[in-house]
């Protein structure tokens, strides 16, 4: 009976366990390098059974892999792509050859959103196929971001998710934080119709009443992606996949923009303070 015990426990264990890393080559040329922030952006061709070729930032597993690596560098590196992160664990210099655009779609300061402005109330449907302009969320603080649901990277979109998925819990629990919601938007709106959405806001569970995932017509989104910083554009090598950036925002309950959050470095402890700080709605 020890012995029946004793395997059980282990075999419970066993399947609680973090699924192992996987590894994949990776060929390119790097177009850019940020050391602050240990990101490279390396144009790539086909990472056979995880992603096809695209332009995409990575992070690297050490500092030194980016010691004297330079814009143009051709190089072999391995993917490695954890559950929760994905990072470069290898650079290997292979050759150089000029960079022929390593430029994107560019924002300027105007078109972004300063502190206090009011968000625009642009035409967005949510998972429901109902409108959900975010006017209908005034008397809510709003956290917001943006994601697509076939991001490959799971330190990009899938990240976003999983810390709204803690937010909602946090907010769940937490008194004086119950009129708090959390839209997530796609810029993926060709495939992310609602009835995907809603599959999508299902997998994460998400409160429909807490959490809407909205969309709206492909040039409606982008432009209001560009007011919080966001691009995103087709790769050149896969209209499946999207060449983007990311920023995550929370908005007062009178509608007007608080703070933003460039990129993927926030935790969900940091949105959770932004939105405690952030006026309560009147009551």
């Amino acid at each position: 009976m020890r012995r029946l015990l004793l395997s059980a426990l282990v075999l419970i264990a066993a399947c609680a366990r973090t699924p192992p890393a996987k590894e994949y080559q990776l060929h390119g040329q790097i177009l850019d390098i940020k050391p602050d922030t240990n990101e490279v952006l390396v144009k790539h061709g086909d990472i056979p059974g995880f992603m096809p070729a695209m332009t995409m930032p990575y992070t690297v597993g050490d500092a030194k892999l980016l010691a004297g690596k330079q814009p143009g560098d051709l190089i072999d590196a391995t993917l490695v792509v954890g559950e929760t992160e994905a990072h470069l664990s290898q650079i290997t210099k292979t050759g150089h050859a000029p960079v022929v655009d390593a430029s994107g779609p560019a924002i300027t300061a105007s078109e972004m959103l300063k502190v206090g402005d009011p968000v625009p109330d642009t035409k967005l449907i949510d998972e429901d196929n109902a409108a959900r302009p975010l006017s209908s969320l005034k008397g809510h603080r709003v956290a917001l971001t943006f994601i697509y649901t076939r991001c490959p990277q799971p330190d990009f979109c899938p990240l976003m998710d999983r810390n709204f998925a803690a937010v909602q819990n946090e907010v769940g629990k937490t008194p004086g934080l119950g009129d708090v919601r959390l839209v997530s938007v796609t810029f993926d709106p060709d495939y992310d119709t609602p009835a995907v959405l809603k599959a999508h806001a299902r997998t994460l569970q998400a409160d429909p009443a807490v959490w809407h995932f909205v969309t709206a017509g492909k040039d409606d989104i982008l432009g209001f992606a560009a007011k919080f910083g966001v691009t995103a554009v087709p790769s050149d090598e896969s209209p499946t996949v999207i060449t983007h950036n990311l920023s995550t925002a929370v908005i007062d309950a009178d509608g007007r923009l608080v703070k933003i959050h460039p990129g993927n470095g926030w935790t969900p402890a940091e949105l959770l303070a932004d939105l405690t700080a952030a006026p309560a709605p009147a009551h």
